[in-house]
């Protein structure tokens, strides 16, 4: 990868430019047939105290050839932040996609905020498949949100459009005996969105968050009813490392949903995704950049699978050491 950088300033404001040029090569890989592939892209902004713009030109691969980007935001006043995005791309075939998105957040009296996306889209979902002709959707979505010292709680809704689902590659072959996996249509849905924490003691913390699609008849791998719930305790050791950088963390999470659906079989029938609950435990040390971890997933030992025919691992433990440093 080769890249080129300029700015008229060096404070983050002001004109700026980057090009980028990448290529990579795969070989002797038995998924995939040996390729090269090169990728360009050109990217210029313009920012301001309470502004952005930006405009992109990228060059993907054969079947991406042009895509055009576009960004802006806007503060008027404090307080307020309106920003968009807008991308047109040009694929094989002669097909081209569009999209655009807008998001605003305001900051209210009393610790509260809102804030809210929509985004329309007529693209493709796999510029590959030269069946893929595109579909049209619009998704929006809001929240308000609540912010103390000791407690934090969001509550939001979405709104999905219809879509027909891809699939998946065809080198994923039968997962189990009723035949290969496919996806039945996603519904026009709404969502519910719930996230929240408190403050118990200094150091400890309950946080979680709960997410319901409001469709019973179910979308494919959305089951209702799925929530998730951690305890956390964290410590600085103030009292006998006064530099800080000494750090302890425990949590103690439990994830639930209830039953779903999980594709379709070669007869068209639902796969039934069954509802469980499955423990983690997280712990991790930490000395100045240094973290050391320790992960131990389903620890409760459940016999549960996210997909039919793949069993999800019990005391699954992954561990190691994580350095961030400045050079």
């Amino acid at each position: 990868m080769l890249q080129l950088f300029a700015a008229a300033r060096d404070d983050g404001v002001g004109l700026s430019a980057r090009a980028t040029f990448a290529t990579t090569s795969v070989s002797r890989d038995t998924a995939v047939p040996d390729r090269s592939l090169s990728q360009a892209a050109l990217e210029v902004t313009n920012d301001w105290s309470r502004a952005h713009l930006g405009v992109a030109i990228r060059r993907l691969d054969h079947a991406r050839p042009r895509q055009f980007e576009g960004t802006g935001a806007w503060s008027p006043f404090p307080g307020l932040t309106l920003a968009g995005d807008a991308r047109h791309a040009e694929y094989s075939r002669g097909r081209s996609g569009k999209r655009a998105h807008l998001a605003a957040g305001l900051i209210l009296p009393a610790g509260l905020s809102l804030h809210g996306d929509l985004a329309w889209a007529h693209d493709l979902r796999a510029p590959l498949d030269s069946t893929d002709g595109g579909q049209r959707t619009v998704d929006a979505s809001g929240a308000l949100r609540w912010d103390r010292d000791w407690i934090s709680l969001e509550l939001g809704g979405a709104t999905r459009d219809p879509f027909a689902p891809i699939g998946f590659p065809v080198a994923i072959t039968a997962i189990d005996s009723s035949g290969p996996l496919r996806l039945s249509p996603t519904q026009r849905t709404r969502y519910f969105t719930a996230h929240g924490g408190l403050r118990l003691l200094p150091g400890l913390q309950l946080s979680g968050w709960y997410f319901d699609p409001l469709v019973r008849s179910g979308n494919d791998f959305e089951p209702p009813y799925h929530t998730r719930i951690s305890l956390t305790f964290y410590s600085k050791f103030w009292r006998v490392y006064r530099s800080g950088i000494f750090g302890l963390r425990g949590e103690l999470a439990m994830e639930s949903w209830s039953r779903g659906t999980a594709g379709l079989d070669t007869a068209g029938a639902l796969r039934i995704l069954p509802g469980v609950t499955i423990g983690d435990v997280n712990v991790e040390v930490r000395i100045a950049g240094v973290t050391i971890f320790w992960i131990q997933r389903n620890v409760t030992l459940q016999r549960a699978s996210y997909v039919p025919g793949f069993d999800y691992p019990r005391r699954f433990q992954f561990y190691g050491v994580r350095w961030l440093f400045t050079n």
